[in-house]
């Protein structure tokens, strides 16, 4: 009895130490597969990455994509040969060529160029440039940004690109995105306590528009820099709406009142021969006064002419029999 227990421990011991193995491996696979689907997709981020400081990295990439710049977040201690695939804090491309970040102002120049490059001024207004890789040059449908304050501690900034308008609402302070408006977004929610939208923001002339809150009841309005000569937008431009100020609706009107008609309005029913259809005389249906009156003068002619009539008949009669 003790022996075949032994044996029987034995035998799951080893079975045991083949699994093993197996169990290892097939644990192993995903993860290394894993780790070669992560290294293809990074393919798409990597670039020459500089540190420019204020504990960010700039990725600097010039491609099939155009020119971009990634600012990821590494920290202070970053050095090049460290990693830098980490989280981003924002990109820079022809489309977006500015943005703020950690008290730095961010600006991609020369975008529709062949040799772009990054300058970023730090808050004392010390700017170093980035040079991208060389590239292809394109056409260059970007203006802006142009500068407008609007108010309740804020500032906007105006942009138009082949893709349309675009409007970035920043913190007046520390220059803090608020958010931002283009053609697909042109107005901001009613919760967001400040009116700002993008009138007509497909077509040729687009507006933009704002109130903020402080008492003033005036709306702001500027236009947008002009499309530049030789862009081709991406989307159909659509007809200008005029600009107008916000309108009070006009009172409803109240038609007046209908007085009721009591001349004229009383019916007869006709009796005699002109309930049967006779026709009127013609000094009878040229009258325009009571039509029950003439109504029953007629039909009080028509009876006396018949019974004068009936009564010529009989003495008629009478005489030829006394004649007889």
């Amino acid at each position: 009895m003790r022996t075949a227990l032994r044996t029987s421990i034995v035998t799951v011991a080893l079975a045991g130490a083949m699994l093993v193995p197996t169990a290892g491996a097939a644990f192993a696979a995903p993860a290394t597969a894993s780790q070669s689907a992560s290294a293809s997709d990074n393919s798409r981020y990597e670039g020459k990455p500089v540190y420019i400081g204020e504990g960010l990295v700039a990725v600097l990439r010039n491609k099939e994509e155009g020119p971009e710049a990634w600012i990821r977040e590494v920290g202070p201690h970053w050095k090049p040969g460290d990693t830098y695939m980490v989280h981003v804090v924002t990109k820079l491309d022809r489309t977006q060529p500015h943005d703020k970040a950690k008290g730095l102002d961010l600006e991609l120049t020369k975008a529709a160029g062949a040799n772009p490059v990054l300058v970023v001024t730090a808050a004392d207004g010390s700017a170093k440039s980035y040079p991208l890789p060389a590239g292809e040059a394109s056409t260059d449908c970007r203006v802006g940004p142009v500068g407008q304050d609007i108010g309740a501690g804020m500032t906007a900034e105006l942009y138009v690109s082949e893709l349309g308008p675009k409007v970035v609402l920043l913190e007046a302070g520390d220059g803090k995105p608020f958010d931002q408006l283009d053609r697909t977004h042109p107005s901001l929610p009613e919760s967001a306590g400040i009116i700002a939208r993008i009138v007509n923001p497909s077509g040729a002339k687009p507006v933009f528009e704002w109130k903020t809150q402080g008492g003033n009841d005036t709306v702001g309005r500027v236009a947008f820099p002009a499309f530049p000569k030789g862009c081709k937008p991406s989307h159909k431009f659509t007809e200008d709406k005029p600009v107008t100020k916000p309108s009070t609706p006009a009172p409803t009107s109240t038609p007046a009142p209908v007085k009721p008609q009591t001349a004229g309005q009383t019916s007869v029913v006709p009796k005699g021969p002109v309930a049967a259809g006779a026709e009127l005389p013609v000094e009878a249906a040229a009258n325009t006064g009571d039509t029950g009156n003439t109504a029953t003068m007629t039909a009080g002619a028509a009876l006396i002419a018949a019974f004068g009539a009936l009564g010529a008949s009989v003495v008629l009669r009478r005489r030829h029999s006394t004649r007889g």
